[in-house]
């Protein structure tokens, strides 16, 4: 029995070894390869990391994993799922300069050329063509481009149609390029985060942990000053979502905010505001609300007819510390209806929305003479939002929204300043079930 035990480690240990080792070859590799010398911005998706917490985390809960699933269209979504590409450890996107800030392209190299291109009519339902004697690919849409030969792809997604042939070709053919660990990136190739990020200026990752979300971002905010003493509103226990922003706003070029008729001048309102807002909803209340529908009388005219409807909304409030006069220049800019205190419905059309003054603070509130809680709490942070899922799920009355929101609980966010003009984000969101990776809660709720 023990000499079975022994050849049982043995085998497990050496196993164990050969997988280490091969994930780490693979990153390896990875790491390796070249991008763009005027690459402006990094994005590295961990395949393999994510494949080992996924792996783990079926280890440890296998029936949750392979239990039947009652959708028997699943399986029709992952026929013909033969890409023909070869996945590396990492995939690198990034964004290059004199393109546009929202197009990102990689290169992938090509395992099989007849399924790849397979997937791409079959399943992408892109339309291949050849021009100059190169392969192309593009989506329906006109905002993914390939370009492709017997060996890679090079491609590049991005909400704006443009011409990318040029730079895809240099891409292909790895013209113009530098080792990513000679790069100002290189920092990234040794991240073992699930998704990192960086640019010249910022950075940030996420991770899909067991039963949530977490991601950090640090970035230059030069608009946004953090107060010296940071404090935020003490808030309901029982709200739904709060949020505070415990800052000044740095002196930038006047631009008018303009909303339809309203115009506001950002000078006028940083002129007022005075370092502090929150937002808080708690739950629901009843308002009264006009509902005009036309009728025809006796003699076949039309005429308006209004009738009173009463309907559940959010109870919410939203407070900024303003100097005195804020709610009689928004008046003049007919923001605000002084007669009757009310919000103009072409600012907020959803709901009645009032405003008052308490003290130094001008009230928005669903709910006419809202009550501010005075305490206040001390923090290290300049920034806060908080989302308790559980109970905007049972307040909200969205049925599109709500299929993608049942598997969430909670949403904690915090920003403290690190020096001078650069902030850290960091967040939490977490899942309804805590023992199953969020990335899979993500992927089955969709």
């Amino acid at each position: 029995m023990k000499k079975f035990l022994k050849i049982t480690a043995v085998i497990l240990l050496s196993l164990l070894i050969f997988f280490v080792g091969t994930f780490k070859y693979r990153q390896y590799q990875a790491n390796q390869i070249s991008i763009p010398k005027n690459t402006t911005a990094l994005i590295k998706f961990s395949a393999d990391e994510i494949y080992k917490s996924l792996a783990t985390n079926l280890l440890a809960h296998p029936g949750f994993y392979l239990k039947s699933d009652s959708n028997q269209n699943k399986a029709s979504k992952i026929e013909g799922f033969e890409h023909g590409l070869k996945i590396p450890a990492s995939i690198y996107f990034y964004s290059i300069q004199n393109q546009p800030k929202t197009a990102l392209f990689s290169r992938l190299a090509i395992d099989n050329l007849k399924d790849f291109e397979n997937f791409l009519k079959g399943t992408l339902k892109f339309q291949l063509f050849k021009k100059e004697g190169l392969n192309y690919g593009k989506s329906r849409l006109g905002n993914i481009t390939i370009l492709y030969n017997n060996d890679a792809a090079a491609f590049v997604v991005s909400n704006e149609v443009a011409n990318y042939d040029s730079v895809l070709t240099d891409i292909l053919k790895q013209k113009n390029q530098i080792k990513i660990v000679e790069s100002n990136f290189k920092n990234i190739a040794q991240a073992t985060e699930h998704i990192a990020f960086q640019n010249l200026k910022n950075q940030g990752s996420i991770n899909f942990e067991n039963g949530a979300v977490k991601f950090s971002f640090e970035f230059l905010l030069e608009t946004i000053v953090p107060s010296k003493t940071l404090k935020h509103r003490k808030f309901n226990v029982e709200s739904s979502v709060n949020f505070w922003l415990n800052a000044d706003f740095a002196k930038a070029v006047n631009k008018p905010l303009k909303l339809k008729t309203i115009v506001l001048e950002s000078d006028s309102l940083a002129k007022y505001y005075e370092g502090y807002l929150d937002f808080e909803w708690t739950g629901t209340i009843n308002q009264l609300d006009s509902v005009i529908s036309y009728d025809y009388n006796d003699d076949f005219e039309k005429v308006e007819k209004v009738t009173l409807q009463k309907r559940k909304i959010p109870n919410f409030i939203f407070s900024i510390d303003a100097a005195a006069g804020f709610k009689n220049y928004l008046s003049r800019q007919n923001v605000i209806h002084l007669d009757s205190g009310i919000l103009n419905k072409s600012v907020f059309p959803l709901y009645k929305v009032f405003a008052n003054e308490a003290g130094k603070q001008l009230i928005f509130s669903t709910k006419q003479s809202a009550i501010l809680n005075p305490s206040v709490v001390s923090s290290d942070d300049f920034f806060g939002l908080n989302i308790n899922f559980s109970k905007l799920n049972r307040q909200l009355d969205l049925p599109v929204l709500k299929p993608y929101l049942k598997n969430l609980k909670q949403l904690e966010v915090n920003g403290d300043a690190i020096n001078r003009g650069k902030v850290r984000i960091k967040g939490n969101l977490s899942f309804i079930d805590d023992d199953i990776n969020s990335l899979y809660q993500t992927l089955k709720g969709l």
